[in-house]
């Protein structure tokens, strides 16, 4: 009996560490996965997932940490950014994305090392750190080794991809920012790369520093503008050089502030891209205009013509093609009576994404002019590959007539003879230029020689005065 109870206690014992050690053996199962859980959230927290960068978190972690070992008078920033890199993700997807971002971020660590440190800060943005930097200017001459390094194609997926970077430098120097408010100044100077041609550096300055509060206090109030109808728009004469007479009009926004006063359309336009505030915007122009237009024609005048400028950021709308079809369909106007105009420099760097909308609008009927043309971005050869109508011929060239440089005035007038293309001279003050363009056979011109932009009321009356 004394056996068999043993015997039985034994098997109890037995048991019992069995248990114990199953529960043990959980217990460190469950305790290896938190703790790579904890090591993925930390990773998810400070590093990025599409490059495995450290992140902006991670930066602030580590300086907060070791100030000793970084410090902040002796730091240069840059803050970069993709340029157009929303435009591919939407053409190509995500994982496409991913793929470039990753070759993005090495080449950016490839260029930097050894002594700048790289962090992915947003989907298509970076920050390079250099710390201990003993003297200015260190941040050029490395913003300059990287824009020189991205000239080179990346091959992703059997698709070759150009980009461009914008760069905006932070040297501490004697100013007395910490790094949030250092990567704020590196982000303003970027967002004025951008502004002034992309593919290129600004360095943070105090004068950019005013300008971005001026910047900020025009965006302020430009949300409110449309609703108070603080807006009007001018319009200047093109005329008809063959003819003598009125063919059409240029549409030029005008802005009128109780607080600001009359503000340039340069300064609050890029203000109104940056913000997307240029689509509402933009969108009462094209009604107002050809709301105008349709007037002049009930009115007997015409036919005449409306140029209409399109930003970029209008024309990457979904909808601006049918925007622009419902506009003329509303308002019985033909379309072939409607220009959109295009600067030359945005036309070029987006040229692969707004092709097929510019193709489509003129198929309707739009014509589209190439505004501003000879300001240094395109090529000649260009012209025959674009969906264009009309080539306007920058101010700069209008004020080379009487110099030597006439030149390449005449082979632009005669290439858009060969390709079809109406002329358009802007700017036109003197009656010798006036005389050139005519003996040149260049269609039309507008300028202060002809008359200024004027509102409504003041086309009307010039209209009542002048053949048509």
């Amino acid at each position: 009996m004394l056996n068999m109870n043993t015997a039985k206690w034994d098997s109890i014992h037995i048991l019992f560490l069995l248990v114990i050690v199953m529960l043990l053996t959980v217990l460190a199962w469950i305790t290896a996965k938190l703790c790579k859980l904890k090591q993925k959230n930390t990773q998810l927290t400070l590093y990025s997932k599409q490059t495995s960068l450290p992140n902006k978190n991670f930066l602030l972690q580590i300086i907060e940490k070791n100030p000793n070992r970084y410090p902040v008078e002796n730091m240069t920033l840059l803050y970069i950014d993709v340029d157009h890199f929303k435009s591919i993700n939407e053409l190509k997807g995500f994982d496409f994305s991913d793929l470039l971002l990753s070759g993005i971020s090495e080449r950016l660590v490839a260029l930097t090392k050894p002594k700048g440190q790289v962090f992915h800060i947003g989907q298509d943005e970076f920050l390079v750190l250099f710390t201990n930097t003993t003297h200015r200017g260190i941040g050029e001459i490395m913003a300059t080794n990287i824009l020189a390094g991205f000239k080179d194609s990346f091959e992703i997926a059997e698709n070759t991809i150009y980009l461009n970077l914008s760069i905006g430098i932070v040297e501490h120097g004697s100013s007395n920012m910490d790094i949030p408010q250092m990567i704020s100044a590196g982000e303003a100077a970027m967002y004025r790369a951008k502004q002034t041609g992309k593919g290129r550096y600004v360095v943070f300055n105090q004068s950019l520093f005013q300008a971005i509060k001026n910047e900020t206090l025009i965006q302020n109030h430009l949300r409110q503008a449309i609703e108070q109808d603080e807006f009007e728009v001018y319009y200047q004469p093109q005329l008809d050089l063959a003819f003598d007479r009125i063919d059409g009009f240029e549409a030029l926004l005008r802005w009128t502030n109780k607080e600001l006063g009359s503000i340039p359309p340069n300064q609050f336009i890029k203000v109104a891209e940056t913000t997307h505030l240029i689509v509402p915007l933009g969108n009462w122009v094209l009604r107002k205009a050809c709301a105008f237009l349709k007037k002049l024609e009930t009115m007997g005048y015409g036919p005449l013509n409306m140029s209409i400028n399109v930003s970029v950021v209008q024309l990457m709308q979904a909808d601006f093609v049918s925007t622009v079809q419902e506009t003329l369909e509303f308002l019985e106007l033909a379309p072939e009576h409607l220009e959109l105009e295009i600067t030359e420099s945005m036309l070029m760097e987006t040229l692969h994404l707004v092709l097929p909308k510019l193709e489509q609008l003129k198929e309707y009927g739009v014509r589209i002019a190439l505004d501003d043309f000879g300001t240094g971005y395109s090529s000649l050869s260009y012209l025959s590959q674009m969906p264009i109508s009309t080539l306007k011929l920058d101010k700069s060239f209008t004020d080379k007539i009487g110099t030597n440089q006439e030149g390449l005035i005449e082979s632009i007038l005669y290439l858009c003879k060969r390709l079809d293309l109406s002329t358009v001279a802007e700017g036109v003050e003197k009656n010798y230029q006036l005389s050139y363009l005519k003996k040149q056979e260049c269609q039309k011109m507008q300028g202060f020689l002809f008359s200024k932009p004027l509102p409504e009321q003041g086309i009307i009356d010039l209209l009542k005065s002048a053949p048509t």
